[in-house]
This record gives structure tokens, C-alpha cells and sequence, in this order.
């Protein structure tokens, strides 16, 4: 029951109730490298939550968004 409440929490985060994944995490799910997902978010294609310098988050729908909206990999040369 105790792990239940820690997933609750960690998914609350935000008072959003969308699960976050870290940097890995979102690498995974859209198949590509973290260095990328740093790109897309500096570039303002992906949103991602900071609360601290160097921690980063992505929600869920943030990914999928990103996803539908045609994201590309790679150069287009």
C-alpha cells in the first residue's frame, strides 16, 4: 500500500494527475536520445517542467503532443 501511495504522489506532482517521466524515461517513449528531447525543449517545440537547474520532467501528454505534432528526427538535408 505504501508504494501505491508514492506512485499517487510522484503522478500528482503539479496538481496534474498526467504520470511524469524523467529525461530516460521520455527518451524511451518517443525513441530517441535525451540529448534531443534537450533540444526540442530549448527550442520550444516539447514542454518540460524544471523545479530544479539540472531536473527535468515531462508529462505524459506533453510527450504525446509532441509526438502528434509531427516531430522529426535528424536534419532534413
Amino acid at each position: 500500500m505504501a508504494g501505491n501511495s508514492k506512485e499517487k504522489r510522484q503522478n500528482l506532482i503539479g496538481g496534474s494527475t498526467t504520470p511524469l517521466r524523467t529525461k530516460k524515461q521520455a527518451a524511451n517513449y518517443v525513441q530517441c536520445t535525451p540529448r534531443y528531447l534537450e533540444r526540442m525543449v530549448h527550442s520550444g517545440r516539447l514542454r518540460a517542467l524544471k523545479p530544479t537547474g539540472k531536473l527535468i520532467r515531462f508529462r505524459q501528454s506533453d510527450l504525446d503532443e509532441f509526438l502528434e505534432s509531427g516531430a522529426t528526427f535528424g536534419g532534413g538535408k
